[in-house]
């Protein structure tokens, strides 16, 4: 028999079309819903029970056959057979649910396709994660597993319950508590690139009423491409490799129980990470072996300082009464700090002249409480209460340029303000500067345009860089400034050669930025220093909120749940922008990327959000409901581009139909159909406005309808073998505003659909009486269809690279063997064992302007051993 088992799996945000799976798929979902019974042959061995979880996704405890929405679980049995230690290493097991780390301090929940990346301190998730029934903030959300009971997943609005930021669903992470049982055990993993993970925990019992229990874990591996870059700068500070990790947690939590009806638990949870920043792997021609060799051993990301680290420690108490047989309470209190540093590479490069990094800082807390009174009797369960919020956020973001790449960047500004000029010298020379006075001076068919396009050309525009001598001379002479510079060095009447320019160091650039009035144009005695430009932003934000949910048996088979809550959000932010460092060194010059500003605003917003569901039971272990429900996040601010108006909240609604199913004792079936609409979704675009030079990341808002189907199965097709299925189809519709791009393209508004990718999870467990202790073995295979090629205006530089187009194909097993009393077991184990190689995207802020994309590639088949004792 299995010992523990989940029935859900997998994930996808990838969407492409597929006739004749869809087809099959539809099917298949249509079979279920009219006659679950369908799968009873596959019951084979009535002997065998599966064992179903227990959730709290209402704030209940419920066996998830019992809660008529669409939740999935992962329980600490698959997370450990899995060597899973994040929300990444789930997600497959979840249909509709995706989880992005790529950013550790920055990460991003997907559900449905929909989720909310932005390093935007001013904005929140579309799905809201609460860790031991705590709210987790952006910076927060990626918490390492030890010693987890589970993970839940809701999907779909689940405001009435979970309130903040709940639009699109919830992940509910779940630790174990303490218990008045000793138990204990140590376990260490070691595998590919000296991939090194050390975790133990312990639970005792100090008398009959109080009860610790405390964990920590360790992990630490190496980066999978060798950082070659050369740089002067760093010094005695550690160069990281890519893909490098140090990530350490700790927690212990006491419970007391006060008397037979009260109890109260306290924990304190620690979480250190310090390990390398996001992978730039450039795909340049600027990169390392001109970006040809994405999946080579080797790279340069020449950033200073680099690296990713968060501090962070939070405090939480829970109080449970039962005031008698029908009356209950939770209240709930907790503090959590965080301060977190992101410096990372933005060009993928070891050029100086194309050098950009950003670095955001964040120092920020939360206070969370929540007060929830249950009421439950045979025919009536109520849940009501309230909840409040104070965020205080503290963001710092730089972006840090060379002198080099800032004179690339004047570099291209000039080139626009020469041909420009030019343009004026031309029309004063013909009289005019329509088309007709360029044919009469040059003959029939030329055009004003054309002829200062050839003028331009020919006198050796546009320049590279204005610290190439050859081409500063050139255009010098060009301008007609030459002579008046040769004269003042006391050389009249000779040429300006690239020697003299070199020689003279940085005079001619001097001159030139007088005679312009242009200070952004210097000398190459600047090169090597920094010039950057900062964003402090602060905020202050408050949510409140009051609701009730109640779940009534009109029969013994037909019940139905009603539920509302108010919510109410204020959010006061402000932006001060300061001028650039470079100042200190080059008086008079202006921010090239950001406005000088310095101000503040606030905003605050209300909503009722609801839901009405209706479940009913026509046999045993089998359910049918249908939802109806809404959700709401707040409106914000975008930290990057300061602005007195704040950004719409999101408003969804979904409806939903669904049916759950235990066949036989063996087979489990969880499937469900929805159509969701998404009002004002709070999207990031890398976005250059009329006078930017750069790209900036800024938020607008689109609307999206949703389509889909999700199902996940497990069968237990023997005592000891099983088998699961997890896929879903989704449909999407956006419809987004007119936006400038990164390349500073102004985007009409459109309407696009998305079509469905195929995707699925197969996984397998096998635990074979071999006689002689426990052996099991653990399979799963993840395919997700890659839909890249679908981007509308994909850029030719992705359309290069050819692993951006590749299909996820993952194959990870391990294999354990345990002595009869399970006090020690091993394992080897295995993770992408086929060695599928993907970019995983592709882009980046400087790519449109210095040139320079930069992907993320996954690192590749891994391999390694576990051993656990456990006490």
């Amino acid at each position: 028999m299995l010992r523990s088992s989940t029935i859900t799996k997998k994930s996808n945000n990838h969407q492409k079309t597929n006739p004749s799976i869809n087809l099959v798929t539809k099917a298949i979902l249509a079979s279920l819903l009219v006659s679950p019974l369908s799968f009873s042959a596959f019951a084979e061995n009535k002997d065998s029970e599966i064992e179903i979880i227990t959730v709290t996704a209402q704030k209940r405890s419920q066996s998830i056959l019992d809660v008529p929405v669409t939740v999935s679980a992962v329980n600490n049995d698959l997370i450990e057979e899995s060597k899973s230690i994040g929300l990444s290493g789930i997600d497959k097991f979840i249909p509709g649910f995706k989880f992005n780390d790529k950013n550790a301090t920055q990460p991003s929940v997907a559900i449905r396709g929909v989720s909310s990346p932005n390093i935007s301190a001013g904005g929140d998730p579309s799905s809201a994660t609460f860790y031991d029934d705590v709210y987790m903030p952006r910076a927060a959300q990626n918490v390492i597993f030890s010693d987890l009971s589970r993970v839940e997943v809701l999907k779909g609005p689940q405001g009435t319950l979970f309130g903040r930021n709940a639009a699109m669903g919830v992940v509910n992470i779940v630790p174990n508590a303490p218990s008045a049982e000793f138990e204990s055990f140590l376990q260490g993993t070691w595998g590919t690139d000296n991939l090194q993970r050390y975790e133990g925990m312990v639970n005792f019992p100090i008398n009959d009423t109080f009860f610790v229990r405390a964990n920590w874990i360790t992990n630490k591996q190496d980066g999978f491409i060798e950082n070659v870059a050369d740089t002067v700068w760093d010094g005695d500070y550690k160069k990281w490799d890519l893909g490098a990790k140090d990530h350490n947690a700790a927690r212990i939590a006491f419970l007391w129980d006060i008397s037979e009806h009260t109890n109260l638990q306290f924990s304190y949870d620690w979480d250190d990470l310090d390990q390398a920043p996001p992978m730039a792997v450039g795909v340049s021609p600027f990169a390392y072996n001109m970006g040809k060799t994405p999946f080579a051993s080797k790279a340069e990301n020449d950033v200073f300082k680099g690296g990713e680290s968060r501090d962070m420690y939070g405090i939480t108490a829970k109080l449970n009464h039962e005031f008698n047989d029908e009356w209950s309470l939770k209240y709930i209190v907790s503090y959590r700090d965080w301060d977190t540093n992101n410096r990372e590479d933005e060009d993928g490069t070891g050029d100086i002249t194309r050098y950009f990094d950003t670095n955001n800082q964040e120092d920020s807390d939360i206070f969370y409480t929540e007060l929830q009174v249950n009421y439950s009797t045979d025919k009536v369960s109520l849940v009501t209460g309230f909840s409040y919020s104070k965020e205080s956020v503290n963001q710092t973001t730089d972006l840090n340029l060379t002198a080099d790449t800032a004179e690339r960047l004047t570099t291209g500004a000039l080139n626009q303000r020469i041909q420009g000029i030019m343009a004026q010298q031309l029309a004063a020379q013909l009289g005019g500067n329509s088309d007709a006075h360029a044919a009469a001076a040059f003959g029939e068919g030329a055009t004003f345009d054309g002829v200062v396009q050839q003028l331009y050309s020919s006198s050796g525009f546009p320049l590279d860089h204005i610290w190439n001598p050859q081409e500063w001379a050139g255009a010098l002479t060009a301008l007609g400034f030459a002579e008046d510079i040769m004269a003042a060095i006391g050389m009249p009447g000779q040429p300006l050669t690239a020697e003299i320019v070199q020689f003279s160091g940085d005079i001619t650039y001097d001159a030139v930025a007088q005679a312009l009035g242009i200070a952004e144009v210097f000398g190459p005695s600047h090169s090597g220093q920094f010039w950057t430009e900062t964003v402090n932003n602060k905020g202050s934000f408050t949510n409140w909120g009051v609701f009730a949910d109640v779940d009534f048996s009109i029969t013994e088979n037909w019940n139905v749940i009603a539920g509302l809550r108010y919510s109410r959000d204020k959010k006061s932010f402000s932006w001060n922008i300061p001028e650039t460092t470079f100042t200190a060194a080059r008086p008079g010059v202006n921010n090239l990327i950001f406005q000088q500003v310095d101000l503040k605003t606030e905003d605050e917003w209300g909503k009722v959000t609801g839901r009405l569901v209706t479940s009913y039971n026509f046999a045993d272990n089998h359910m049918v409901f249908a939802s109806y429900s809404t959700g709401y996040k707040s409106g914000g601010f975008d930290s990057l581009t300061p602005s007195l108006t704040s950004f719409k909240p999101e408003d969804t609604t979904n409806y939903e139909i669904g049916y759950k199913g235990l066949i036989n004792d063996v087979f489990v079936a969880n499937v469900s159909a929805y159509y969701l609409e998404l009002d004002n979704f709070q999207r990031t675009v890398d976005s250059k406005a009329p006078g930017f030079t750069q790209a900036i990341p800024t938020v607008i808002n689109d609307d999206r309808e949703i389509k889909g189907l999700e199902f996940e199965f497990k069968w237990m097709a023997s005592e000891d073998l099983s088998f699961g299925l997890v896929s879903e189809y989704r449909e999407t519709q956006i419809s987004s505003p007119e936006f400038y791009n990164g390349e500073g393209t102004l985007v009409a508004a459109s309407t696009r659909d998305v079509d469905p990718a195929t995707n699925y999870t197969v996984s397998m467990d096998w635990m074979p009486d071999f006689g002689a202790g426990h052996t099991r073995l653990h399979l799963d295979y993840v395919f997700v269809e890659n839909t890249n090629a679908d981007e509308p205006g994909l850029e030719d530089y992705k359309k290069a690279i050819p692993s951006f187009f590749e299909d996820t194909k993952d194959l990870n097993a391990r294999l354990s063997w345990a002595i009869e009393d399970e006090s020690l077991e091993v394992g080897i184990w295995g993770k992408n064992i086929l060695d599928n190689r993907q970019m995983l995207n592709v882009g980046g802020l400087t790519a449109d302007i210095l040139g320079t994309p930069f992907g993320r590639i996954n690192r590749g088949v891994e391999f390694g051993f576990d051993v656990k004792f456990t006490f």
